[in-house]
């Protein structure tokens, strides 16, 4: 009888696992199994910036003396757009607007004329396409690594006129390689991701630029960012 009872209890708990087993996995799948994920991303850049200066005939220069460079802190937000591509790949872009602005002292540089302080401000307009792999997941946690390109503009370049201390973008058009990694986790009714990526400049210093509106430009290579991603 007690074995009988045994046996019993034993093939309750076993069907109750099953029964939980395949909740989990309808709950994970019914989310994880979706081929299109929309989003919101926001994250936090830290930028390397380097200053030049515009000599008479038009030519942007590195300088290479004094406080000649710097880090500078910003921040971005993008919409997503995520499609699954089989079982270990995805394809995504995030179209959206990354911000800067720090200030810049132009300590112990001599071509630079020292009569105010000078402020790097930068509105880019950014379109990046990436390709995920996630080759497993944890339960509900799936990690994955990321890579593609990116087109950015900066409004502040291509704005007419004079800003008077501002410190323009060198390259007003860039094109950037990104790389990075992430963890993506399947809640009930949405997926909460965070990530850090890298961007890399792949366009040459501009030293043939002509009309330049200011005497002092910047570029930044490479952007780090750390983001946090929300998809349905």
């Amino acid at each position: 009888m007690v074995k009988q009872i045994k046996k019993v209890m034993m093939l309750c708990i076993l069907q109750l696992s099953l029964l939980g087993i395949s909740i989990h996995a309808q709950e994970h799948g019914g989310l994880g199994n979706r081929k299109v994920f929309y989003g919101l991303h926001l994250g936090f850049t830290e930028n390397r910036v380097k200053i030049g200066y515009c000599d008479a005939d038009g030519v942007v220069h590195a300088l290479q003396q004094g406080n000649s460079s710097f880090c500078a802190s910003g921040f971005d937000v993008a919409v997503m757009y995520e499609l699954r591509m089989g079982h270990f790949f995805s394809l995504r872009t995030m179209p959206g607007t990354a911000l800067l602005n720090a200030k810049w002292d132009p300590d112990g540089v001599s071509v630079i004329p020292q009569s105010f302080d000078y402020k790097v401000e930068s509105v880019l307009g950014e379109l990046p396409i990436e390709v995920k792999f996630h080759p497993f997941s944890w339960g509900d946690v799936e990690p994955y690594l990321v890579s593609g390109l990116k087109y950015s503009f900066d409004f502040v370049s291509l704005r007419n006129g004079s800003d008077g201390g501002c410190v323009r973008r060198v390259n007003a058009h860039d094109l950037s390689y990104t790389c990075g990694l992430g963890l993506d986790w399947y809640a009930r009714y949405l997926k909460l991701g965070v990530e850090l990526k890298a961007a890399f400049s792949l366009l040459p210093f501009d030293d043939g630029s002509t009309g330049l509106p200011n005497t002092i430009y910047f570029h930044s290579t490479p952007t780090f960012t750390i983001g946090l991603n929300i998809e349905a």
